[in-house]
């Protein structure tokens, strides 16, 4: 929904003022009436429609009033931004499991829908655009040129492929971490912790180089990173002995949270490359809606398409030499699959490289 948030709050600035409040009513609503649901149903009506749109009301403002606070540091600050959701991952795995098994679902859920209320009741008023914003009704135009340039859909190319495989690690890394490595349920949400607590300081990291550095460069060094990651630590922990399986998990979680954990920080990088491009006035809140909705599609898409990898299989020789390897399992096809998509995520760097090489030739 954030290509619809984004731009109807950037052409109607007034509705960014109750757009906060209103979903945090959303999601508190959702989460209550979820602590009653009695049939999956329930559950994808109120978590995944209900609170999926108070929680995008909530972050779209905030996204935009973040753009107009920070200039020169905005890439530090989408980092520290996007590492705040990595802080939440590494502890609330822990405290959700201990409270669902002590007080179960419908309890933990109330609980939550309280949790959720009063911290960001008590963040609101600290929630503001750093222009105070008109009242007036009038529909502000909106500056479109960006969507003629190549480099804006290079960048979102690889933007929406590194997104189909981001979200399976820490989708399936507890799963293969007891069924294929033969670890106990605990170790696998600590990997997922762990993916989280790097992602931390990826996120900043990467923000920070988006700030002095071409930011096609930077989406090279993650996409590089995260893929060697997933090649050599994630597919070559297969079912020898648990020790050396962990130790490669446990560095897979460690790299690839911290290269592809801060790929959605390069986004600011990706929109003064685009303002740089278009128009000094360009209303970069639509770009960064567009940019979250690309990565939403990967998010959707990748569950449907990590159930068909599965059915696929290993893609290795049972006899050969990779057979103690994740290849060997039925997780190989998906973490090739990952491996890829996250090498494409620097795309807009080969498709600039390419071009220019092109360009030299003719």
């Amino acid at each position: 929904m954030s290509p619809v948030t984004f731009t109807l709050l950037t052409r109607y600035p007034y509705l960014q003022t109750y757009c906060a409040p209103a979903g945090l009513v959303i999601t508190v609503i959702g989460s209550i009436l979820s602590s009653f649901s009695t049939e999956i149903w329930h559950l994808i009506a109120t978590q995944g429609v209900m609170c999926a749109i108070g929680n995008g009301l909530l972050w779209s403002p905030s996204s935009l009033y973040l753009d107009q606070w920070f200039v020169r540091k905005k890439g530090l600050a989408l980092g520290v931004m996007w590492s705040a959701k990595s802080v939440t991952g590494v502890a609330l795995p822990f405290i959700a499991a201990s409270s669902l098994d002590r007080f179960g679902s419908s309890t933990t859920l109330r609980a939550w829908a309280v949790v959720t209320f009063i911290s960001t009741i008590l963040s609101l008023p600290f929630m503001k655009p750093r222009i105070p914003v008109s009242r007036s009704s009038t529909a502000r135009r909106l500056d479109l040129s960006f969507l003629r340039l190549a480099t804006f859909w290079m960048l979102q190319v690889g933007n929406i492929i590194q997104s189909f495989g981001y979200f399976l690690p820490s989708t399936y890394l507890p799963s293969y971490s007891t069924a294929t490595i033969g670890l106990q349920v605990t170790t696998g949400t600590m990997l997922v912790s762990l993916f989280n607590a790097t992602s931390v300081f990826g996120g900043i990291a990467l923000g920070m180089l988006c700030d002095r550095f071409a930011v096609t460069n930077i989406l090279l060094l993650s996409s590089i990173g995260s893929a060697l990651s997933v090649f050599l630590f994630w597919g070559m922990a297969g079912n020898e002995t648990s020790h050396t399986g962990i130790a490669l998990l446990t560095l897979f979680s460690i790299s690839y949270g911290f290269f592809a954990g801060g790929f959605s920080s390069t986004w600011s990088g990706v929109i003064t490359q685009i303002k740089h491009e278009s128009s000094p006035s360009l209303e970069t809140g639509l770009v960064f809606g567009l940019l979250a909705g690309g990565r939403g599609i990967g998010n959707v898409v990748s569950g449907p398409l990590s159930t068909l990898l599965l059915r696929q299989g290993s893609v290795g020789d049972p006899n050969g030499l990779d057979s103690a390897t994740g290849y060997n399992t039925k997780y190989g096809t998906l973490i090739i699959f990952t491996g890829v998509t996250a090498f494409l995520g620097a795309w807009s760097w080969m498709w600039r490289y390419i071009s220019s090489g092109l360009r030299s030739i003719s």
